[in-house]
Parts: structure tokens; C-alpha cells; sequence
């Protein structure tokens, strides 16, 4: 039989929003039951057990207020009978997890929230003058991924609630899958053991730093003697693992990956004589799993990542004062070692960079500085990536990766104080490199090359003067943005973040020239990701990345008269032509 639609039809069908083609269908079930309520019923709230979340958008629902991650057949389904004005319906959710409610009403209305519950992340949604009818609730999670947490659903006429009565926790009395018991000294460091890892309870309401799913029950229960040792605990698998551990005291300790490799691991300074309960979890809900517990008084899996800032450096020392001669002073040194320096200044202070890579456990070389005022230099050269970390005087460390050019290391300790600077040469390998270590006033390499910019310098592209009440603006110059330089290193004292690569002399100087202060606007054009810098005439800096259309630089100014000394540069390392506005109307986006 053919199946005639009559052009109304389609003109109907074609109204229905795309996302109404992929929502359940009006008669599902609720996955998690259903009741039939009437108005004003009692035991207010009703409380429901039910999980959150699934793999399709909420926003499907045809709501771009509905938020999250739902089922494609509701949570739960309400039906409300003998409906009037005297009560609003008031549905809410509490979880463990961050959750969003959608409630599609017998009218077909969605209705959704995020966070409008009785408290914290908990959903909450009121339906005023509710009809008799079918009510569909599906109960988010915020996040994809995080599995189907536990949840209590309330459905009232009176208030939100954020009682969970089903969020299920751990249990520090439930007996530890294994035990071990170790005094402080003990032999075989360190003492590694099978242990059952993951499961379906959250550890993220331990404490601000536990994440993942976990068991009941401990994996394992350690009886510990303490003496004068560090102790630290850490699990190993083939899973991105976590770790939650409750001290004899009763805190919690926990952690996700500080013991490298997506491994997790715990560092007791000072522990105490007793109980440790341990948790194996893992970061996703992907059941049981096992896993490989090490309890050691040396480092994580026994392995000793710490460094030494008081040892004898491995190749040698000097003593330097502002104005030293030769400059730049060099000393070979080998860059790597065996000492994961991430996990060896986990907890320590890092004042620039970011601090990864292989040293040793000894400083390569010790500087003792007596100068005053001024820059201080420290650069690399050798034939393979070599990195660098310093422990300044105060105790910071300064980390560097490639800021020399050709995978060289390079830091600028800004008017660097007096005192012992512990230098770390490091690679991205445990087998040692020859390199060159430089120390300079002036600038990084065998030549001191200065990475500071100098404003005093000739422009690129010329020098001009622009009044504004003449035909001179607005004004374009086309020329090269980009340069060796990079921006943070520059000079540019900006409270703007400067960022990208420029050159040492400017790139254009404008002699702003109005009667009086007139604002301007001054931007970039080009195909690749630029940036600006603009000294001031009273000698300040203003620097910008993305402020106009894309990924162009501009900055709008105040316009007082004089000198405006503009720097063109690229967010990349490689140079890109680009054509520079300068205008009186609005900066661009």
C-alpha cells in the first residue's frame, strides 16, 4: 500500500526542530521507575534513588538552556494528578557529581537548570501552576564521561532538597583487601604487593585533590613503625591510576599522577606511627582492575628523584660581580642524569617555567654572585635539547626548555640578587650530553647576543609623523612582523601580558603630533597570529595578542603627543608579513 502525505503534512513535519527527531519517544519508561502522585500529597518530599547521566546531549531535548549529559529515555517519569493553584511542583537532584535537570512537562515544555538547587552543584526545577499529566525527568551529569553516579531525586511541593541518602562513600571499617605491616628502615625498599584497584565508588568527596572511583573496602590496610624516613606510598598499572590514603590521624591524603607515567603517589614528610588506609582508584569508572602497590622510604617505586642543592657540584663553581671579564663565562658541563626533575620539585617553588626533564641529582655547576642591579644570563649550547633549572638564592627555581634558539636553554633573572645559584643542566635523556653552560650580563650563547629589545634603535620600517586633524590618518605601512626576540624576555614592562616574538629595534616609530590628546587605535592584519607591543611617550609599555579581528594584535591608546615606538611581532617563531593600521575610529574585531 502507498502512503499518500498531503503537502500540509510535510510543511508540518519540516516546523519540527531537528533535535525533537532524536529526543525519546512520549511513552518511554523512566530507567529508574515512575509514580503517580496527586496534588498535595504527603510525605513531602518523595525521594527516588536514581544515577545520573549518559551519552547523549541534553540540549537535544530542544532546549539550549538544558545543559549536560542524559539517557535517551528519561531518568524517571512523574505523573501528577489532581492538579490546581495551590502548589508549584518542585523537582530536585542530589549528587556526589555535578548534575542538570530537564523536565519535559504533559505540555511539552522543557525545562532546565544547572545549579539552582538546595545548595552547591545540585539542579533544581519549579514548574508554577503545574498541569495534570505526565512529567519526563532526565537528571544530567555536567561532564561527559564520568560514568552514572548516584543520585536522590525529590520531587515536592513545598521545597528543594540536597539529601542523598544513596551516595555511597568508603568505608574505613570494611576489611582491607590486603595488609602489610613495615617498620621504618625496613629492607627490600621497596615493599611492593598486588592490590585491587578502581571500582564504582567516587573518592572526589575525600578531599579537594581525590578524583576517580575506587572500592568500598580499602585495597590495603599498611601498619607503619615510623622512624627518621620519608615514607611514601604509590600504585602502579597499566590504568591512569589514583590514589586516596587515610593517615593515622584521620586526614586525607590523595593524588592522581605525581609519581610519573599516570601513576599516582602520596609523600608523608613526617609520618606517623600507625594505620594507613589506601585506596587504588582509578580516574574513569571502568570497573576492577588491578594494580601493583609500593610503599618505599627512598621515592615513589623506591626510585630516589630528589636533588641535592647542598651536594658538591659536578662540574665546578665560580664566584662572578657585576662586570665581569670575560664576558660571557663558560664551563663544560654534561646535560641529563637520572633524576625525573618533575617529581623532584613537586611541592617546591617555581617562580618561571616549567620544570621537566632529566638531571642529576647533584647541581652541574654553582654560581656565586656578588653583582648588583641588572640582568643575569644563563644559556645552554650543545648539540642535543637540553633544559635548564636553577635554585636562585630564595630558594625558587627558575625553569627553562628552548628560550636560547636551536633547542638551547635560556633564563633572565631580572635584577638577580646576590647569593649561591645552584645550575641544573638537564636533557629529555637519562644518558649524558656534552653542552656548554654561559653566564652573561648582556645576553644568552658564546656571543652574549642580547634577548632584550632596544627601543633607541633605527626602525625596520621608518620613522613618521601623523596628525591627526591631517590628511595623515588614517595610516597603513606594510611591513615584516616577528623577530628573535621573545616578547616576555624583551623588556617590556607591561602590566599586558606580552607574549610572541619580535625584533631588537622597533618595527615603526610615530611621532604622534595633535594639539592636545587625541585617542587612537593601532592594529595588525595578516594571515598569521600576530602580536604588539607600543612604548609610550612617557615610557611605558602596552602589549596585546588577540585585541582586533582573529588572531591580529591592536591596541587603542590614549593619544597623548609624542613618541609611540611600535613593535610588530608574530605569536610563532618565524617571521610574517603584515600590514599595520593606525586609525582615530574604533579598534576592530
Amino acid at each position: 500500500m502507498k502512503h499518500l502525505v498531503s503537502l500540509g503534512a510535510l510543511a508540518a513535519l519540516a516546523a519540527v526542530p531537528a533535535a525533537w527527531s532524536q529526543t525519546p519517544a512520549a511513552a518511554s519508561e523512566g530507567r529508574h521507575g515512575a509514580v503517580t502522585l496527586s496534588a498535595g500529597f504527603p510525605d513531602d518530599p518523595r525521594t527516588f534513588a536514581v544515577q545520573a547521566g549518559g551519552a547523549m546531549r541534553a540540549s537535544r531535548l530542544g532546549s539550549s538552556d538544558c545543559v549536560g549529559f542524559i539517557t535517551e529515555d528519561p531518568t524517571f517519569v512523574l505523573t501528577y494528578e489532581d492538579a490546581g493553584d495551590v502548589f508549584d511542583l518542585m523537582i530536585s537532584a542530589a549528587s556526589e557529581a555535578d548534575t542538570a535537570l530537564a523536565v519535559r512537562t504533559p505540555g511539552g515544555e522543557v525545562l532546565c537548570d544547572d545549579d539552582g538547587g538546595a545548595s552547591g552543584f545540585n539542579p533544581g526545577v519549579t514548574v508554577e501552576s503545574p498541569a495534570s499529566g505526565r512529567y519526563e525527568i532526565w537528571l544530567a551529569t555536567f561532564s561527559a564521561g564520568i560514568g552514572y553516579p548516584e543520585a536522590a531525586l525529590h520531587i515536592s511541593e513545598l521545597a528543594y532538597s540536597d539529601a542523598n541518602p544513596f551516595a555511597r562513600t568508603v568505608n574505613a571499617d570494611a576489611p582491607a583487601g590486603t595488609t602489610l605491616s613495615l617498620r621504618a628502615g625496613f629492607r627490600n625498599d621497596p615493599a611492593s604487593i598486588e592490590i585491587a584497584q578502581g571500582g564504582d565508588v567516587r573518592l572526589g568527596p575525600l578531599g579537594t585533590r581525590c578524583v576517580g572511583f575506587g572500592s568500598e573496602a580499602p585495597s590495603a590496610r599498611l601498619t607503619y613503625r615510623a622512624g627518621r624516613y620519608q615514607l611514601y606510598i604509590s600504585t602502579e598499572s597499566d590504568r591512569d591510576g589514583t590514589i586516596a590514603v587515610l593517615a593515622p590521624d584521620g586526614s586525607w591524603h590523595c593524588d592522581d599522577d605525581s609519581a610519573g607515567n599516570l601513576d599516582p603517589g602520596v609523600t608523608f614528610s613526617e609520618p606517623q606511627s600507625g594505620d594507613y588506609l589506601i585506596w587504588a582508584g582509578t580516574f574513569s569508572q571502568i570497573g576492577g582492575q588491578t594494580a601493583t602497590l609500593h610503599v618505599s622510604e627512598i621515592g615513589y617505586a623506591g626510585v630516589d628523584n630528589s636533588v641535592d642543592v647542598a651536594a658538591r657540584p659536578l662540574h665546578g663553581q665560580t664566584r662572578l660581580r657585576s662586570g665581569f671579564s670575560p664576558n660571557p663565562f663558560s664551563a663544560d658541563v654534561q646535560a641529563g642524569g637520572p633524576v625525573d626533575s618533575t617529581l623532584a620539585l613537586a611541592g617546591h617553588t617555581t617562580v618561571e617555567g616549567y620544570c621537566y626533564g632529566q638531571v642529576t641529582r647533584a647541581p652541574s655547576f654553582r654560581l656565586t654572585w656578588s653583582g648588583q642591579d641588572g640582568p643575569l644570563y644563563i644559556s645552554t649550547d650543545s648539540d642535543t635539547d637540553t633544559l635548564l633549572l636553577v635554585n636562585a638564592p630564595d630558594g625558587g627555581w627558575w625553569c627553562d626548555d628552548d628560550s636560547a634558539g636551536n633547542l638551547n636553554a635560556g633564563l633572565v633573572i631580572d635584577n638577580a640578587p646576590a647569593g649561591v645559584y645552584d645550575i641544573y643542566v638537564g636533557s629529555f635523556d637519562t644518558e649524558p650530553a656534552p653542552s656548554r653552560l654561559f653566564i652573561s650580563q648582556t645576553g644568552f650563547g658564546p656571543e652574549a647576543i642580547s634577548m632584550r629589545a632596544d627601543p633607541s634603535l633605527e626602525p625596520r620600517f621608518g620613522a613618521f609623523t601623523l596628525d591627526p586633524a591631517s590628511s595623515s590618518v588614517p595610516y597603513e605601512q606594510e611591513l615584516e612582523a616577528g623577530g628573535p626576540l621573545r616578547a616576555y624576555q624583551a623588556g617590556f614592562t607591561s602590566t599586558d601580558f606580552c607574549v610572541g616574538h619580535v625584533s631588537r629595534e622597533p618595527s615603526l616609530v610615530i611621532n604622534w603630533a595633535p594639539d592636545e590628546a587625541t585617542a587612537f587605535a593601532v592594529y595588525l592584519d595578516a594571515e598569521r597570529d600576530t602580536t604588539i607591543a607600543v612604548q609610550l611617550p612617557d615610557g611605558s609599555w602596552r602589549c596585546d595578542d588577540d585585541g582586533s579581528v582573529g588572531l591580529n594584535a591592536g591596541l587603542s591608546l590614549n593619544g597623548a603627543p609624542g613618541l609611540y615606538r611600535i613593535y610588530a611581532g608574530t605569536y610563532g617563531s618565524e617571521p610574517a608579513p603584515a600590514r599595520l593600521h593606525i586609525t582615530t575610529g574604533e579598534l576592530p574585531r
